[in-house]
């Protein structure tokens, strides 16, 4: 049996993402921090798909040792990962002198050195095999500066240099294994915005918004056909396609007014 070991598996794009890995006969290997939320999703998957096998671990990955735990888990269970999905991640929403610091110390702990951690630990069992995927999970807002979101945006731009990086290196030796890099539009059906205190924002109410099921469907398309980036919802690919004839104070105004509050 294959595994796939997704963070932040138990809601969202994880959970929509699991649903395909596990009608295609894969083990689901997730890592998140509420353990009543990894109890809860396992039940959901269990009475929709016969004969998943869901193994779990409530963890805090911005914890400094957690990541190491998360791959000595997985080693203990004598587990070999065919695909990693760097997906656990939160984002905070204000201009940056007014965000709390340890807040966002926290998220670029999570967004950036959990996943950043985490394919280091996974990544040289995949080369030695020569087969294997890490997914990363990236962002639009990773494609330009974002004011009132701006340190979030800096994290998920990290992710998206960061594996398309990885990518080339992979090239460069020859490898079978991939990086895919995920860059989503917006979501509007996720706790994410509530989390982060953005659910007000113009961006999540917008007409490029997507769901997590078309970005979990995108990404299992994308890996299916062996894809090294890709942009989810269909109308932000429209849009990224216009995006570039916009002169840049444009782009600027457009990107302000997304990150307003709306009433």
């Amino acid at each position: 049996m294959k595994n796939v070991l997704i963070s932040g598996g138990s809601s969202g794009i994880g959970l929509e993402l699991s649903r395909h890995f596990a009608k295609n006969g894969y083990r689901l290997l997730w890592v998140a921090k509420p353990a009543a939320e990894l109890d809860a999703a396992k039940k959901i998957i269990e009475a929709e798909i016969s004969g998943v096998v869901i193994e779990t671990l409530a963890k805090d990955l911005t914890q400094p040792e957690a990541c190491q735990e998360v791959f000595d888990w997985v080693k203990k269970n004598d587990h070999s990962l065919d695909v990693l999905v760097n997906n656990a991640g939160f984002g905070t929403y204000g201009f940056c002198n007014e965000v709390p610091v340890k807040q966002e110390l926290n998220m670029i702990e999570l967004n950036v050195v959990s996943l950043y951690k985490m394919t280091r630990l996974f990544l040289p069992e995949m080369l030695e095999k020569d087969a294997g995927t890490v997914i990363n999970i990236s962002s639009t807002s990773s494609l330009q500066p974002i004011p009132r979101m701006n340190t979030y945006a800096s994290t998920k731009a990290f992710v998206r240099h960061f594996t398309l990086g990885i990518q080339e290196e992979l090239r460069i030796k020859n490898s079978k294994v991939k990086a895919l890099t995920v860059i989503p539009a917006a979501i509007n059906d996720t706790p994410f915005q509530q989390k982060a205190k953005m659910h007000k924002v113009r961006t999540f109410k917008g007409l490029a918004t997507t769901t997590a099921k078309e970005v979990a469907d995108d990404i299992w398309k994308g890996f299916s056909n062996g894809k090294t980036l890709i942009i989810t919802g269909w109308k932000m690919r429209a849009l990224q396609r216009i995006r570039f004839l916009m002169p840049k104070w444009l782009q600027d105004y457009i990107i302000r007014k997304e990150t307003e509050i709306t009433s």
